[in-house]
């Protein structure tokens, strides 16, 4: 915690959200079944063949790939180089300013808010 809750990082909280996004989906557990096992997607292809283009790995791939909020930079070293080696924080510093610049969304609708405030002295 950062001293002792007397200040605030943003990029930290970034940085969390993708680091308990990634252990949510460990924690979630593999998938073993035939759909997963995918038998006749390695029989089609074929030995030395390329799984990862197959219609099968697409599908799944694009439904259970954990892509996070863009703080993990997946890209090879020389792309990531040509893109300006950002690392994790300035990454995450990026994402937050980009956040914080946004109107804050309603989490409440205006009728509960009307209620809440007439039943509680809120000074927000």
């Amino acid at each position: 915690m950062l001293e002792s809750m007397l200040t605030i990082a943003h990029e930290q909280f970034v940085l969390d959200d993708e680091i308990v996004g990634n252990c949510m989906k460990v924690l979630k557990g593999i998938t073993v079944d035939e759909e997963h096992l995918a038998l006749e997607a390695i029989e089609a292809t074929g030995p030395g063949g390329n799984f990862m283009t197959s219609p099968h790995t697409m599908a799944h791939m694009r439904s259970e790939y954990f892509f996070g909020n863009g703080v993990t930079d997946r890209k090879n070293l020389g792309k990531w180089e040509q893109d300006g080696s950002l690392d994790a924080r300035k990454r995450a510093s990026d994402i937050a300013r980009n956040m914080l610049s946004k109107p804050a969304p309603a989490l409440i609708s205006p009728d509960a808010d009307k209620k809440i405030r007439e039943k509680f002295h809120i000074l927000l």
